[in-house]
């Protein structure tokens, strides 16, 4: 996530508890190297997730946990979008299957056979 966003989301969470952040940026700085490698959406996400289940003071940590939670919800949504595979029907035509495969043995021998015999 950009810098700007870590601001946003470090922004929510002081919304949340009045935490005091500095003006130097050296909470913002701290806050960016411990989730800043997140999706902000997933941080947003995390967040909430975090003031609606937990009383407990949000902690960069927490911010990961939820993170991972918020992705593989998100994603497993996505699977569920897709599209079902189609089912094919497994018939079991033994002739056919028996002549197939011997159509194939045949034509790999007589390739075979042609590329020695140009050798």
């Amino acid at each position: 996530m950009r810098f700007d966003e870590t601001a946003a989301v470090l922004a929510k969470i002081k919304l949340g508890d009045n935490r005091q952040v500095d003006n130097a940026g050296l909470v913002l700085n701290e806050w960016h190297d411990a989730i800043g490698d997140l999706e902000y959406t997933d941080a947003i996400a995390a967040v909430v997730l975090h003031r609606r289940e937990s009383t407990e003071y949000l902690m960069p940590a927490h911010i990961r946990v939820g993170a991972k939670r918020a992705r593989e919800s998100r994603e497993r949504e996505e699977r569920k979008r897709r599209p079902a595979i189609e089912h094919v029907p497994i018939t079991l035509d033994r002739p056919r299957f028996e002549a197939e495969t011997q159509a194939a043995i045949d034509a790999h021998r007589a390739a075979k056979e042609l590329a020695n015999g140009d050798a």
